[in-house]
């Protein structure tokens, strides 16, 4: 684990963390409370959230649990609640996945509600969290999704989340695109393999990969805008070792 930083660059800013109970989401969270800012962890799991805050410090007053579900038909009203309480936001994070229930197939042999299920747990949810938080989110803030190389590269046997990483990545492309500069700055930021508690627990685990509050420092830089690469909208975070980079193409 790195020495981390005592940097408070986003002291007085607020950032949302969805998903941010799970294993990459844990670590950004750490970081961003580290470097200042007060963060909304939001997920569908009220035991995890629970675990999160005790995993953090429940004395962290900077840190509030929210549970807030992508699919559900209230996401709007539930957005709109939390933005008059804390809101506008400077950041919001979309770490959300799922490998759903039917295991590794190929992807001819899913179902088609197997087929549904998958894209509307990993592409829908996040069509459906960035026209939600976009109304909230400062016209000075960012909107980020955390994805995996998936988005790139064939992945047999979980197709469902192969093409709704893909999908992702050009819807994040395409609003950004569509905003022209003019409101938040939309990013894609595509990562390698993370650490998290839970593969250390299970005794998978690796140096080399990634740390999340490393993840976590490189979005502190992008909502305090002192990161190098603020003007590209897809960035890969693949190897510690080089750091984060544009994508091809990208400023």
């Amino acid at each position: 684990m790195r020495e981390r930083s005592a940097q408070q660059e986003l002291t007085g800013k607020t950032v949302v963390v969805v998903g941010g109970s799970g294993g990459v989401g844990e670590g950004v969270v750490r970081e961003l409370l580290a470097r200042g800012a007060r963060v909304l962890a939001a997920g569908r799991s009220p035991e995890r959230l629970v675990g999160l805050r005790r995993a953090i410090g429940a004395d962290s007053e900077r840190l509030h649990t929210v549970e807030l579900d992508a699919t559900a038909e209230d996401l709007d009203r539930r957005v709109r609640d939390l933005a008059e309480q804390f809101g506008p936001f400077d950041g919001v994070v979309v770490a959300v996945a799922s490998w759903g229930d039917q295991g590794r197939r190929a992807a001819l042999s899913l179902t088609d509600e197997q087929w549904d299920a998958l894209l509307a747990a990993n592409l829908t949810s996040v069509f459906r969290l960035f026209r939600s938080f976009l109304p909230v989110t400062a016209q000075t803030g960012v909107i980020l999704q955390l994805n995996g190389m998936s988005a790139d590269l064939p992945f047999p046997g979980a197709a469902g989340v192969a093409l709704s990483a893909a999908a992702s990545k050009s819807l994040t492309r395409t609003i950004a695109a569509e905003m022209g500069g003019r409101g938040p700055r939309f990013y894609q930021l595509i990562l390698g393999v993370v650490r998290t508690r839970a593969r250390q627990a299970a005794g998978i685990d690796d140096p080399r990969w990634l740390e999340g509050e490393e993840i976590g420092s490189h979005i502190a830089g992008l909502i305090s805008g002192e990161s190098p690469l603020v003007a590209a909208t897809v960035q890969y975070f693949t190897d510690r070792q080089i750091g984060p980079q544009a994508g091809p193409g990208e400023g």
